[in-house]
């Protein structure tokens, strides 16, 4: 169809990254996000989610 654009693909959202073996950090935030949900607190939980996934660690570790 005419001045139909192509389809937007996202990442869904629930998808959780893993942690890196070994670090404190990412467990932690592991631990935070567990204890946002069960409070209902999606925001602080979403934000915990993109924390471990920006987290930086050497490739090794995340294999």
């Amino acid at each position: 169809m005419p001045g139909m654009s192509r389809p937007v693909h996202l990442p869904d959202p629930h998808t959780n990254p893993e942690p890196a073996p070994g670090c404190d950090v990412c467990r932690e935030l592991v631990k935070q996000r567990a204890e946002a949900r069960k409070r209902r607190e999606h925001g602080r939980a979403a934000l915990c989610t993109v924390e471990i996934g920006q987290h930086p660690h050497p490739q090794a570790a995340r294999k």
